[in-house]
């Protein structure tokens, strides 16, 4: 699976990273759902063979919801995984000995989706609807400070359980009112709703935490530190080029993930509208410790957890500083 391209770009990593292809050391990765448009730089660089030319033997196997994936990095079984910031503060409130080492998502890609044939025009609206979404939603989970940033008491909706896959579904049918999905899939509820859809994205509406972010066991980043400087720096390259050139990247997702390319491609292009982040300035995947500061108080107040020094829950020891995001 791993190629080298022998492109100028790969022969840049290869020279920019600490070790050699001889010695590539085994790193495992888990997703924080199953393979989508914000996981192609990674398939993108797997599929060039730029991790196995950093000397990283990167193994990624697909998620099943960012609780998930947290719990699974918390015991050990994953040295690396994708996980939604607030879901992983609340696991560090919980002992969980995890630290975010790179952020993928600057912009919160939370965004609420209804029909405005139900008779709602603006979230203020949800008041007494029926909202929809598994019990481990990411959004759903964040229904608190979420409801207060949109001017809503938090009991004033009821939730309905569905399945992951449902959500679509129970809104055309009427079986909810709403429901919420990160933005990457935006494309999917045009396509279905046209001009009947309504929706919020919520970095619009006030509510702007940091989205899914890869997080590291401490226990890897003790062992294991040259090759998650590895990783992540070819990440943040991958990152570059997928910003900029996202065809092959959609193509390298597409092929590793049975999807259609189009579909690929569409999902990559909205999820780079959240990735670099409004006004952000820091090099790709760099945290800001202030902002990482004020999601800690949104999971605060959410979330019954231990209080711990946000700035212990991530580091930017292993971004280059030097790999910046496109600009327009």
């Amino acid at each position: 699976m791993h190629i080298s391209t022998g492109t100028a770009l790969a022969a840049a990593i290869l020279a920019s990273t600490a070790l050699s292809a001889s010695a590539a050391e085994d790193l495992s990765l888990m997703l924080n759902w199953k393979a989508g448009g914000d996981h192609a730089p990674i398939y993108y660089a797997l599929q060039q063979g730029w991790y196995e030319e950093a000397g990283v033997d990167l193994d990624v196997t697909q998620g099943n919801g960012s609780g998930a994936a947290a719990q699974s990095l918390s015991v050990g079984q994953s040295e690396m995984a994708i996980i939604d910031t607030p879901t992983a503060l609340q696991f560090i409130g919980n002992g969980s000995p995890i630290s975010g080492v790179f952020v993928a998502y600057n912009d919160s890609p939370y965004g609420i989706y209804w029909k405005k044939s139900s008779g709602i025009d603006t979230v203020a609206d949800l008041a007494g609807r029926k909202l929809g979404a598994p019990a481990f939603d990411a959004a759903r989970q964040m229904w608190v400070p979420i409801a207060r940033a949109i001017g809503l008491e938090p009991g004033s909706v009821e939730w309905v359980n569905l399945q992951p896959t449902a959500k679509v579904a129970a809104l055309q049918a009427g079986a909810i009112d709403a429901t919420t999905h990160f933005y990457s899939v935006h494309f999917v509820y045009e396509d279905i709703f046209g001009d009947d859809l309504g929706y919020a994205l919520l970095r619009d509406e006030g509510l702007n935490p940091y989205g899914l972010a890869y997080f590291a066991n401490e226990d890897a980043i003790a062992e294991k530190p040259e090759a998650i400087e590895a990783m992540v720096q070819v990440t943040q390259r991958a990152f570059a080029f997928c910003l900029t050139t996202p065809e092959p990247c959609a193509a390298a997702l597409s092929e590793a993930a049975s999807m259609k390319m189009e579909d690929a491609l569409r999902e990559l292009t909205y999820a780079s509208r959240v990735m670099p982040g409004t006004g952000n300035t820091l090099a790709i995947g760099q945290w800001d410790a202030d902002r990482v500061a004020a999601d800690y108080e949104l999971v605060k107040a959410a979330y019954d957890i231990e209080a711990f020094d946000p700035a212990t829950a991530i580091t930017n020891e292993f971004i280059d500083t030097a790999i910046a995001y496109p600009q327009d």
